[in-house]
């Protein structure tokens, strides 16, 4: 699904991705791990449009998407989480997930201003069913501002598969949990995000890495080095060296 072929990005003299290869095959749940600033966020913004290549190939489901604009990489079913949240606040949980809605394809922002009441009741229902599914029901009149964490984190997931995304992108989604909400969080992904989809998922959490990964790539410096089954890469030399005097993976 996802090809990237010799993908460089440079700030100023600085190669955050250094002649990156990688690629996901459709269905296939897949960790991206690696120390603090070894290219993994700077991944996701580029496959998202937030940043282009400096060089290299990238393309989703065949097409080349290295020129792409973010909302054209939305439209073509890519969807993605944030480290740093980034929900409206002010809005409650439901007008999140609803907002969230406008960004496929096939439902324009009009549409959901002017939509008749068939329609207009089948995507509220669309959104309620998202949050019965994340455990957020109960909060669905709330402001996000006031969530706690594990709420907030909960409520990101749902905005972005309200975008019914083929490739999902997760960026720490268990960032700032407890093992007992990480463990929840694990349940969500593993029930309701990664079934029929494609997922990438960064995580320094390697145990969470283990019960939902086919596949883990680990990056350091911005170079790949090691891919494979998480307990046999989990194991590797150049891994455990690339975490030392850093950040060791949890129960690695």
């Amino acid at each position: 699904m996802l090809e990237i072929e010799r993908l460089v990005r440079k700030f100023g003299a600085v190669e955050a991705l250094a002649g990156l290869d990688f690629s996901v095959e459709e269905g296939e749940s897949m960790g991206l791990i690696g120390p603090n600033g070894s290219g993994k966020t700077t991944l996701f913004n580029v496959v998202t449009g937030v940043y282009p290549p400096t060089s290299g190939s990238l393309r989703l489901e065949g097409r080349d998407i290295g020129a792409s604009k973010p909302d054209r990489i939305v439209n073509l079913g890519v969807a993605r989480t944030f480290q740093n949240l980034r929900i409206f606040e002010r809005l409650t949980v439901f007008e999140n997930v609803w907002a969230a809605q406008h960004r496929r394809a096939d439902v324009a922002l009009r549409e959901l201003v002017l939509a008749g009441r068939s329609a207009e009741r089948a995507r509220r229902q669309e959104v309620d069913g998202l949050l019965e599914l994340t455990g957020l029901a109960d909060r669905r009149d709330a402001l996000a501002g006031g969530l706690p964490l594990p709420d907030q984190r909960r409520l990101e997931l749902a905005r972005a598969l309200a975008r019914r995304p083929r490739l999902l992108l997760l960026d720490e989604p268990a960032g700032g949990m407890t093992p007992a909400e990480t463990e929840h969080m694990v349940r969500l992904i593993r029930d309701i995000a990664i079934p029929g989809r494609t997922c990438i998922v960064i995580e320094h959490k390697m145990e969470m890495i283990r019960n939902l990964c086919d596949r883990v790539c680990v990056l350091d410096f911005g170079r790949k080095i090691a891919e494979g089954p998480p307990e046999a890469v989990l194991r590797d030399d150049r891994v455990i060296e690339a975490y030392i005097g850093r950040e060791a993976p949890a129960d690695a």
